[in-house]
């Protein structure tokens, strides 16, 4: 069986690193998956080097219609059975590429829960119109993956039809969670951080839904409570000079480090002793599983389907979205509590490798490629998180 997944693949988000994982995750699978992007990115690059075959289909201006003419051609050419895609502008074209060429089977992955994720759109009327387009266009997809049971009941609210969704949750991988202390030495180093200082960090697009400004406020309030700590925000995005701007109101700039876009975000989440998401609104936050698979004590709040993820002061510590005290207090509980963090620590990891595994998950989207693929269109049967 051919698969091909398509995505813009601008950038290097949860949503990328998902469709690495599903790369990388079928490589010793019966299926040949390769990647189709309208733009040469970290994507994509990171794609060649696992040794997947990439396909540059060029967008050049918003509406530009000659991609889906060549991505056309390329499903004709190497007789793709199945289009999977990803994000706005991968649904858009692989989408209507898909029904074009008559594919066995057409799969769309929904990465976001609410239009403000669409933090590329910054004028609301832009977000919620592609928003809407997006759900719309939900009707030429034979099956819609959500990752997580609350996104699934709000796209039917909107009216997607429920026998099509299928919930699989994201999933990481657990090999290589095991950092030395001279890898996590050399973090710090890097990052000019001190050797004893408590290290509190966060990962994600520095976009208004991730409300940094939350994590920033809270800050002020652990140095205040004279815990000696640093602040990592690891990412980057339209809103750093912003966030920097504020940094230096609190009178935080020596006790917060803008890591900026990195590579090795394993490795960086590996050196915090607590990782915190601040977010207004999440659909199954990758970020979040990577530092539980670390064994990393999470504090997030309770939006989406994290708490799906996070058993509340079992597994973890959810906050009400927006509420800077409770992340505050927190913060501080855990941070003067080593034993309660190396047990919410060893929990969160258990969770993943029973949860959040990429056998599991490329086990249940091998399910609904083969369905698709042998014509039998009926109605899917649930599948359980």
């Amino acid at each position: 069986m051919k698969v091909l997944q398509v995505t813009k693949g601008a950038l290097m988000g949860g949503g990328e690193r998902h469709i690495l994982t599903l790369l990388e995750g079928f490589k010793d699978r019966a299926i040949d998956m390769n990647l189709a992007v309208l733009t040469e990115g970290p994507l994509s690059a990171a794609a060649r080097e696992i040794g997947a075959e990439v396909f540059v289909i060029p967008k050049r201006y918003r509406g530009d219609i000659s991609p889906l003419l060549r991505l056309s051609r390329l499903i004709k050419s190497k007789r793709i059975d199945i289009v999977h895609t990803h994000l706005i502008s991968g649904n858009l074209y692989g989408r209507f590429a898909g029904k074009l060429t008559k594919v066995k089977g057409i799969v769309s992955t929904l990465h976001h829960s609410d239009k403000e994720a669409l933090g590329q759109f910054f004028h609301p009327y832009m977000q919620n119109l592609f928003f809407r387009l997006d759900l719309l266009m939900t009707i030429f997809s034979d099956r819609i993956i959500t990752p997580s049971a609350d996104l699934k009941n709000l796209i039917i609210k909107y009216g997607v039809r429920e026998h099509k969704i299928v919930s699989i949750p994201n999933a990481v991988k657990l090999q290589n969670t095991n950092f030395s202390e001279e890898d996590i030495h050399s973090c710090r180093q890097e990052l000019g951080l001190p050797p004893d200082a408590k290290l509190v960090g966060t990962v994600g697009r520095l976009v208004p839904v991730k409300n940094f400004a939350l994590f920033l406020k809270a800050a002020r309030r652990v140095i205040d409570s004279g815990i000696d700590t640093r602040f990592v925000l690891i990412g980057d995005g339209p809103l750093r000079d912003e966030l920097k701007r504020m940094t230096d109101d609190l009178g935080l700039t020596h006790h917060v480090v803008f890591a900026g876009f990195r590579d090795n975000v394993f490795q960086l989440i590996s050196m915090l002793d607590l990782f915190v998401l601040c977010s207004n609104s999440e659909t199954f936050p990758l970020a979040l599983i990577e530092a539980m698979a670390l064994k990393k004590p999470v504090i997030s709040t309770n939006v989406g389907g994290i708490s799906e993820i996070i058993d509340h002061k079992f597994n973890g510590l959810l906050c009400p979205p927006g509420d800077e005290y409770c992340l505050e207090n927190s913060i501080i509980s855990l941070l003067n509590d080593d034993e309660r963090k190396r047990e919410l620590g060893i929990r969160a990891w258990e969770k993943v490798n029973k949860v959040f595994s990429v056998n599991a998950m490329i086990d249940k989207l091998i399910k609904v490629y083969y369905e698709l693929a042998s014509n039998n269109r009926q109605k899917p049967k649930t599948t359980k998180i």
